[in-house]
This record gives C-alpha cells, structure tokens and sequence, in this order.
C-alpha cells in the first residue's frame, strides 16, 4: 500500500500524514502518532518523518527481514509469516490484502453514511432555519394581535366609565341647577318681603301697621325655606392590576426543540456490522 508524503492522515482522514509507521505501513498526523504510541500493542512501533518518508519502497518486518502477509486483528497490526509462529501463533489473522479490502470498505461506508448525515444535517437546518423563522413571525403576529385586542377591550370599558362620568355629570348638574333656581327665587321672595318690612317701620298708625305685619308674615310662611342636604360626589378606585395577571390575560410563550434523529447512526452500526461479516 504505497503512500506519498504530506498526503492526508489515514486515521482522522483531516490533517496531513507526514508520519509513516513502518509496522503499520500507514501514514499518521502528529496527533494520531501520539496515540499510536501510547496504545499498548503498538508502543514500540517506530516511524519516518518528513523527508524520511520513502512511501515506494515495499515496507518488510524489521525483525525478520520478511514481507507482511498477514493481518492481525488482535494487535491491528500487519506481520511477516515469522510473526505469526513466533508471537501470533493464537490470533485472529487474516491476508493483508483481504483486510486492506475491508478497511477500504469500512473507510468508504463510513464516509458515505458521514457525508449522507451531515447533507441531511444541513438540509434539516436549512429546512428547520426557514420553518423556525415562519414560526417566529406567526408567533409575532399573535402576540401584536392579541395586544390590540385587549387593548381595544381596554379602550372600550375606558370610554363607558368616561360616558357614564358624563352621564350622570349632566344629571347631577341639573339637578343641581333646578335646586339653585328654586333657592334663589325663594331669596327673592325673602329680600321682596324684607324691604317692605323696612318700609313698614314707617306706618305710624297701630292698626295698619298691625295688618302690614301681618301680610307679610303671610308672605314668609309660603315661603318654604330647606337646607341644603349634602352634594352629589364621584369617584374612582384603581384596580392597580399586577403584570402577572396582564400576562395571564395576553398568554404564554413556550419555547421548544424538535427531537435528535438517532436512527442513522444505528443503521451506520448495523451497515457496518453486515459489511465485514460479508468480507469475512
């Protein structure tokens, strides 16, 4: 499996595999060298870098000098006919171009359910993005709509308070002057009949001025005289609404999120299950 350096990690398949392992005849990028490392069963495995990487030249087994012909699963690592009586005698092994075959399958199955995922990701964002914004106007809507309502609502029984104000305005005032009107033809009266008392203090003779005094205590007792027995009033008391019943009046918003698509990922598992067992 030649490889030319500087070309893609073929662990992450992302950053550039300017590290070859020479057990493993794969190129790796710095970060996936780390990790190979560190795995038990590839610890001691040794690397080219850089300029060193001679990708034409068949890779053999270092320790015995032979060619890798086997595969073995176990170590994931590639061995010489050697190997296998020596150190692998137990594992599963396979031919190194069969499991070259399937990983090529694997790596080509994965990217294609990747690739379908995130297009599929994307549309669903797309599609999603576009609905969301529909429902973020509608909800808009509602809410500018429902204001006025209440609004409307509101202006209504404001206007009735303020003509039933009035009303009663024009009632009361009538009232009031019609109570005036009396009050003030009574005072009249009075002041008329207190001129000619006055007047009457000039009568010298008994006899008449007993009759004028008469006549006009006559006039005075027609005159009804009532007192004034209170005024109308009027007023208002404020309801002093809460903001949490205006928002009970007005509604609630609910804020939500559509469910993850988990299926694609199980068919991934289940697709690559069947396609190895199909290799085997």
């Amino acid at each position: 499996m030649a490889q030319a350096a500087f070309k893609t990690c073929e662990i992450c398949v992302s950053s550039p595999g300017h590290n070859y392992c020479q057990e493993c005849d794969q190129l790796f990028c710095d970060g996936c060298k780390i990790s190979h490392l560190r795995t038990k069963m590839t610890k001691n495995h040794t690397f080219q870098s850089g300029s060193n990487i001679n990708p034409e030249v068949k890779q053999y087994c270092n320790e015995h000098d032979e060619n890798f012909i086997y595969y073995c699963r176990e170590c994931d690592a590639p061995i010489c006919k050697i190997c296998v009586i020596e150190d692998h005698k137990k594992h599963d092994l396979c031919e190194i171009n069969t499991s070259s075959a399937i990983n090529k399958a694997e790596i080509e199955s994965d990217i294609n359910i990747k690739l379908n995922i995130l297009k599929t990701n994307i549309m669903g964002i797309e599609q999603g993005t576009h609905a969301y914004l529909g429902d973020i106007d509608g909800v808009m809507h509602a809410i500018r709509k429902e204001g006025l309502r209440l609004k409307e609502l509101i202006d209504t029984e404001v206007e009735y308070l303020i003509r039933s104000v009035k009303e009663q305005q024009s009632t009361q005032l009538q009232i009031l002057q019609s109570m005036g009107d009396a009050f003030k033809t009574d005072l009249n009266k009075v002041e008329e009949q207190y001129k000619i008392f006055q007047n009457a203090q000039q009568i010298t003779e008994t006899s008449a001025l007993l009759l004028k005094v008469k006549e006009i205590k006559s006039q005075l007792a027609a005159v009804e005289v009532q007192q004034l027995t209170g005024m109308p009033t009027v007023k208002y008391v404020k309801s002093r609404a809460q903001r949490s019943e205006i928002k009970k009046m007005i509604g609630d918003l609910t804020f939500s999120e559509t469910g993850k698509r988990e299926e694609p990922l199980k068919q991934r598992a289940s697709h690559r299950t069947e396609l190895v067992t199909s290799k085997l």
